[in-house]
């Protein structure tokens, strides 16, 4: 079945050629031709924002070595790649929907402000969370609600041209469905989303606590 509105819609974009939004596309002859635009549209990196929603200290936190080791990559690829780091704070609050949030979150007492300066001209961000009951934390759920202004204010325009990195640690499972839960929100939020941008660091523990929502009767030993 045709969709109606679909085809008119079509019909109106090539007759009245139509620009979308971003930078003015070019109509390229040949396979090398374009595959040289991918490389340098999509690959080039020229700002990383990394953002840290673990509540352990740095020093201790295996998501902000998970992000050092990502950003160590993109730096060696990279060279002349500029970097800004912020951790999330542990009380950050998440969007109040005040609708006051014009054109900024209008909330105070934490960080959200220099990390929307640091992402007006970045190229790229990435964000890491560790695995919390097959979650992301709440201050990176609170975070990611917070951006919405930020969305709704520029027709999402502020995150069109930014490309998300998403990064989930864990010792034992969820890192898959934290992923999935902040693939979600920076769906919404406008940002750009490449292809495999999203990495999963799984640590094996030498303990005997049980993960992953068992109790000790769910548990069945194996012998090494």
């Amino acid at each position: 079945m045709i969709n109606i509105s679909n085809k008119l819609n079509t019909q109106y974009v090539n007759s009245n050629k139509v620009n979308f939004k971003g930078k003015p596309q070019k109509i390229f002859n040949t396979a090398a031709e374009t595959l040289q635009r991918t490389v340098e549209d999509f690959e080039k990196m020229k700002k990383l924002v990394i953002i840290n929603g673990s509540p352990r200290n740095d020093s201790i936190s295996n998501t902000y070595k998970a992000l050092m080791a990502e950003t160590a990559y993109y730096k060696n690829k990279f060279p002349e790649l500029e970097t800004a780091y912020f951790k999330l704070p542990k009380d950050m609050n998440g969007c109040f929907n005040c609708k006051t949030c014009i054109p900024r979150c209008v909330q105070k007492g934490d960080n959200l402000k220099d990390i929307i300066d640091a992402m007006e001209d970045a190229s790229d961000v990435m964000l890491g969370s560790p695995v919390y009951l097959d979650m992301p934390t709440p201050q990176t759920v609170a975070f990611l609600t917070r951006l919405n202004c930020m969305a709704e204010n520029t027709d999402r325009r502020f995150f069109a041209n930014k490309a998300i990195h998403l990064v989930s640690t864990a010792f034992c499972s969820g890192t898959k469905s934290c992923i999935h839960a902040m693939m979600g929100a920076c769906e919404m939020l406008g940002f750009t989303i490449k292809g495999r941008s999203s990495r999963e660091y799984i640590v094996k523990w030498s303990d005997t606590k049980l993960r992953g929502g068992l109790s000790r009767n769910d548990a069945i030993w194996l012998d090494k």
